[in-house]
């Protein structure tokens, strides 16, 4: 099965891709050493985070640690036309869903599901 083909969910496009790292400016750094660009420092589920963007477009959120928190993966993010319909018809098919939650750091209505390995997978609609 290729991935959207056997279902009535539109993927319109990766939307980001989310990181946790211990030391933002180093981060930073490293990312515009790449060719990122940096688009805005803010604070992001109460926490300090950075919003970076490749040359093709591709967003890199970057949050702080806190001391509970593993440095590393957080999530991707596939921006889809219809949160509503994607929650329905994932539950259907019964997954476990988080969701749906408005995000006011982002303005995102966002769903999130586990892979069958435990990984992150987010959806979001913008507003």
């Amino acid at each position: 099965m290729v991935c959207g083909f056997l279902s009535d969910m539109k993927h319109v496009k990766m939307d980001h891709i989310h990181f946790f790292a211990t030391d933002l400016d180093e981060a930073v750094r490293f990312y515009t050493d790449l060719g990122c660009e940096l688009v805005q420092r803010f604070e992001h589920g109460g926490r300090e985070a950075v919003q970076l963007r490749t040359q093709f477009g591709l967003t890199i959120d970057i949050n702080k640690t806190r001391a509970a928190d593993n440095p590393g993966y957080s999530h991707f993010s596939i921006l889809i036309d219809d949160i509503e319909a994607a929650y329905k018809e994932l539950k259907a098919k019964g997954y476990w869903i988080d969701g749906p939650v408005f995000n006011e750091d982002t303005k995102r209505h966002i769903i999130t599901v586990r892979d069958p390995n435990g990984f992150l997978v987010q959806m979001v609609q913008k507003k």
